[in-house]
């Protein structure tokens, strides 16, 4: 996720010595590194994405949630429910849901501003000079440490978001759909026993 944020920036700071009018006219822009940049960083964008799907979808996968409801005994190896484990795990799920709502509240907010500020910063400051943004951010090693500093956060943020809700969520969908059957044969051996009983 931080890869993909920071090919994000990359990608804009090649569209921009590439497209965007510099207010000195006597720069010249650097057409070969912007479209090099350009190129690079879509697919790094494309690649990222295709590994960070892979990597959640390893994660919240039925055999690995299955694997880790048996674990933690809220169900067993035939499928059957643990009716404890099972009022315990909803009411977890339930106060992890809420806190992680109010977790992408606050990483929205900080990944809005830090995004708006950063363009600002970069508006306002270096298309006035002889060289647009791209140079800069890539010969200055300050801006990219604090630059890949902030999108690891906010991409271990957003990923701990992402992969926790979605094992919730098949956690729950997959208690539920054992709970479903296990209700169901408890009532078929109910039927069965009341009819065992009338006919005698």
């Amino acid at each position: 996720m931080a890869g993909i944020l920071l090919s994000i920036d990359f990608l804009y700071a090649g569209i921009q010595e590439l497209y965007l009018l510099n207010i000195n006219p006597d720069y010249i822009p650097d057409t070969q590194l912007a479209r090099t940049v350009i190129i690079a960083s879509s697919i790094a964008i494309a690649v990222g994405a295709i590994l960070y799907a892979l990597n959640v979808w390893l994660l919240i996968r039925k055999k690995y949630i299955q694997r880790q409801l048996v674990n933690d005994r809220i169900i067993d190896q035939d499928g059957s429910v643990n009716f404890k484990t099972f009022q315990i795990e909803i009411s977890s799920s339930i106060k992890i849901l809420r806190d992680l709502f109010g977790f992408l509240v606050i990483v929205v907010l900080l990944s809005g501003l830090f995004s708006f500020f950063r363009f600002i910063w970069m508006i306002s400051k270096y298309r006035f000079y002889s060289e647009l943004f791209i140079h800069y951010f890539l010969s200055n090693t300050s801006s990219m440490i604090i630059s890949i500093s902030l999108y690891i956060a906010i991409g271990l943020m957003m990923t701990y978001m992402v992969i926790t809700s979605l094992q919730k969520y098949r956690r729950l969908q997959m208690i539920a759909k054992n709970y479903d059957e296990a209700l169901d044969t408890a009532l078929g051996n109910f039927g069965k026993l009341m009819t065992e009983e009338a006919e005698k």
